[in-house]
């Protein structure tokens, strides 16, 4: 790989955070992919129920970015940017020596997966866009952190897909999206659900008979 040497905007790092895994087994999600693209560099992270992508912009004349993907790891993240308050961080390799900030570390020797597979395609929009899901009520929170770790982000608008993975857009930041992934129907309790369902019905029958009757 080529030595590179660019700014990556931390509120996106810091972002990107909060969809990391944290399962051991899984160590090639345990940190964020670094993903050079033919305009600019794409951070991705995810543990299989969310997903945040976010995109730099093209660094200025002189900087080098990345031929190869990589992943830093979480850790390396956590320390670089702790009490870090400016709005971008170095991300640079010389030789055999990787840095972020003003930490070293080493990328994860692992592969990402193909994280493209999951994001909505333009049929798949057309097609079920508007289809409402259910999703775990954890990871709609972490759609406000990653508002709370975003710059001018507005709220969090879910674009429900039914049982495809929905996109999270942020107003303002055209910049980044999420996926949140929905409950699978097995998951739903549907014990819980009828009883639900019956509630409604019983005081629906109980509003409708305290209406005035018509002479």
């Amino acid at each position: 790989m080529t030595d590179f040497s660019f700014s990556v905007p931390t509120d996106v790092l810091r972002a990107a955070l909060v969809c990391v895994s944290t399962e051991e087994t899984r160590y090639y999600l345990r940190g964020v992919h670094v993903e050079p693209d033919a305009d600019d560099v794409v951070l991705v992270s995810t543990d299989g129920h969310r997903l945040f992508c976010g995109r730099c912009p093209l660094p200025p004349a002189g900087a080098v970015t990345p031929a190869e993907p990589f992943i830093i790891p979480t850790e390396t993240i956590k320390k670089a940017l702790t009490g870090y308050k400016g709005l971008g961080i170095h991300l640079t390799r010389t030789g055999d020596v990787w840095t972020l900030g003003d930490v070293t570390f080493r990328p994860v020797d692992g592969t990402f997966p193909d994280w493209r597979r999951v994001v909505p395609t333009q049929k798949t929009i057309s097609d079920d866009l508007g289809k409402i899901a259910q999703f775990d009520p954890a990871y709609i929170g972490d759609m406000g952190k990653v508002c709370k770790a975003l710059v001018g982000a507005g709220k969090p608008v879910i674009h429900h897909m039914g049982g495809n993975p929905s996109m999270v857009t942020f107003p303002g930041r055209e910049d980044l999206f999420c996926l949140l992934m929905p409950m699978r129907a097995d998951m739903l309790d549907t014990a819980e659900l009828g009883f639900l369902l019956a509630h409604v019905a019983q005081n629906k029958a109980a509003t409708l008979a305290a209406l005035p009757k018509r002479a």
